[in-house]
Order: structure tokens, then C-alpha cells, then sequence
């Protein structure tokens, strides 16, 4: 048995492919234990040992934020180090964000053999910093932009939790019609804003048949609740669902951001998707994750600017009306999944010819 360590930014773009990753390095034999800041403590605290490291963005904000954020990630670069001289890893794996940084820069400075994992169509700041330094780079997409010259690059796909993959295949009913929306913190303002109207304009056999599941902010769900009653649509409308893969198991499309988990989980679900990408997401990466799927015919990308209630509801009663269009999407989407994807980077970590990381 050998013990690895994965750094992750705190949001559920970086977290859930290393939650992914150390499942599989467990189910191996191995030991696990997940650096990353209080944001994704939520996220990970039952699932997996962690340690919680110091953090911030030197990019972000003015003069004096950006100098805070250096002062921060320094403390969280002494912090890592004496974590690892504790942990006594084989290696170590960053996926992205600032909180990821310490860790791996840690473990160069240690000689410790690190990696790293970008999930998204577009490589992050962080990992750009870093990409360089480390023996391997496993990435999401083939078409990764910025990535940096003379880096060792894979390409592995995103690794997802396997109740995604457990999905069964689609398989429109005439009868019954479910809509799922996960807007999480960077969708569901514009979410609840727009959607509600959208389908309140769809005709009515298609809502008679129409049930909607929607992910809000807590002070939107009530105003939601009323909207969708007084349109005669039937709604749960809640701020978290804990069980996101058993939702896409019974839906027949999907409203949802484009960050990168989020878009492989659509694929791995094989689900039809209307993907909106965040407009503020640093280097407009969340687009480039939607047209992975877009080229694809497996989903239909809406920017934000046009994303209003009147473009959504031609794009919802143009799939909502076609059972056809949706078992094709369906099958588009499933077809760019990676089931492979966490098997293929636990292998950098622990090589199948030697049985120790490399």
C-alpha cells in the first residue's frame, strides 16, 4: 500500500475528479488524502481524509488584495511542506485552482515526483504555473488550449463518479417529460430569472406532460415555486440535491453551466443538454468545455447575452417536442465519455508493471 496526495481547488470543477481519482486509488489498496481550501471542505468531509491548506488568488482584485493573495499562498506553500514531510507521500497530483498550488510546488521543492490533472478546455492559471515543473500533465480534452511548450501531456479524459456511468441508456416516454436544472452558485440568479418564463411560453400539451427539477438559491424558491404553478407546470425546485446522477438517470434533457465536471457528467449520464456557460468563468473556459459536447450534436451551447426567455423556449419546444432529437443527442453525448478516465491517471500514479508510482 502506498499513500498519495491530490491538491484541489475548492469548488466541485476540481474536487470531484480528485474524489474520483482517490476512490479508485482505495478500491486499488491504496491510502488517500485530499489537500484543499474551506471551500471544499462541504464537499469532502466523510468521503476522504483531508487537509485543509491556506490559500488565495495573486491575480485577483487590486494592488493590495493581489499582494495578500501572495502572503497567503506563501503560508499555504510552508503549511504543505511540512504536511508532506508528515505525509511522506509517493507522489502528488494538483487538479487545478490556487489551492492546488502549495501542495505541488511543495513537492518539487521536496523531490517528490507531482502531477497534475486539467479538466477543463482551456488550462487554468494555476496549473499553467506549474505545468512545467511536473512529470506529467493529464488532460480532459485533446484540444486543450494554453497549454504551455515542451509539457508531457496525456490525454486521459475527466474522471467521474461511477453512479454517472450507472446511468441506464435514454429512453423517451411519450407520456411523461423531465427537466433538470442545476444552476449551482454561477447559474441559478440567471436560472430562475429566465427559465421560469421560457416555459411558461411552451405550449401546453408539451407542460401538461412537463416536470421540472431546478436547483435555486434558497431565497428564489419560493418565487419559483408560484411561477411555475401559475404556468400549470409541475416543479421541485430545491437549493442542493445530493444525488445529482440519480436525477439525470430519469430526466430527458438538461439546463446546466459548462464547467467541466459538470459537462462529463452529462456525458457520462448520456443525457441531452442545453449548456449556458458562465460569462465571467477566467479565460472564457466554461465555452470551450460546452463546444466539446456542441461539435459533438450531443448538446446545444447558449451564450449568456443570449440567453433570454424567448431563444430558450425555441430551443426547449424544439427538443421537448422530439423524442428523436433527444435519443440522438442522448447517444452523442454518451459516446464522449471517458469511463476510463480515473483508472488512466491512478496508472501515472502507480504504474500497472511495477505496482509503486513511478
Amino acid at each position: 500500500m502506498a499513500k498519495f496526495i491530490l491538491a484541489a481547488g475548492g469548488t466541485g470543477g476540481h474536487i470531484f475528479p480528485a474524489l474520483a481519482v482517490a476512490e479508485k486509488l482505495i478500491a486499488d489498496g491504496h491510502e488517500a488524502l485530499l489537500y484543499t481550501d474551506k471551500r471544499g471542505v462541504p464537499m469532502v468531509e466523510g468521503k476522504i481524509d483531508y487537509q485543509l491548506i491556506i490559500s488565495s488568488s495573486p491575480f485577483a482584485g487590486g494592488i493590495i488584495k493581489r499582494f495578500l493573495g501572495m502572503a497567503l499562498l506563501g503560508i499555504g506553500l510552508v503549511q504543505s511542506i511540512l504536511y508532506i514531510l508528515l505525509a511522506r507521500p509517493k507522489a502528488i497530483m494538483g487538479f487545478g485552482g490556487y489551492p492546488s498550488f502549495a501542495p505541488v510546488f511543495a513537492a518539487k521543492l521536496l523531490r517528490k515526483p507531482c502531477y497534475l490533472h486539467e479538466q477543463n478546455a482551456v488550462m487554468g492559471r494555476a496549473n499553467r504555473l506549474l505545468a512545467r515543473q511536473c512529470k506529467r500533465t493529464a488532460l480532459s480534452f485533446v484540444t486543450t488550449k494554453n497549454l504551455p511548450d515542451e509539457v508531457n501531456s496525456i490525454t486521459t479524459g475527466l474522471p467521474v463518479r461511477a453512479p454517472f456511468f450507472a446511468t441506464k441508456s435514454y429512453k423517451a416516454d411519450n407520456d411523461k417529460l423531465h427537466l433538470v436544472i442545476i444552476g449551482g452558485s454561477l447559474g441559478a440568479r440567471i436560472f430562475a430569472q429566465i427559465i421560469p418564463e421560457a416555459a411558461r411560453l411552451l405550449d401546453d400539451d408539451i407542460k401538461a406532460k412537463l416536470h421540472i427539477t431546478q436547483q435555486a438559491r434558497p431565497e428564489q424558491i419560493a418565487e419559483l415555486r408560484e411561477a411555475y404553478a401559475n404556468a400549470n407546470i409541475k416543479a421541485d425546485i430545491s437549493s442542493f440535491y445530493h444525488d445529482v446522477a440519480s436525477l439525470y438517470d430519469e430526466c430527458d434533457l438538461i439546463i446546466s453551466r459548462s464547467g467541466a465536471s459538470s459537462v462529463s457528467e452529462i456525458a457520462a449520464s448520456g443525457r441531452a443538454s442545453i449548456l449556458v456557460p458562465f460569462a465571467h468563468a477566467l479565460d472564457d473556459h466554461q465555452t470551450g468545455n460546452a463546444q466539446i459536447l456542441e461539435s459533438a450534436g450531443a448538446a446545444i451551447l447558449i451564450s449568456e447575452p443570449d440567453f433570454t426567455a424567448q431563444k430558450l423556449n425555441e430551443v426547449l419546444s424544439q427538443i421537448l417536442s422530439s423524442a428523436k432529437s433527444r435519443k440522438d443527442m442522448a447517444q452523442k453525448a454518451r459516446l464522449m465519455a471517458r469511463p476510463d478516465a480515473s483508472q488512466m491517471i491512478a496508472a501515472l500514479l502507480v504504474p500497472p508493471s511495477t505496482g509503486v508510482s513511478s
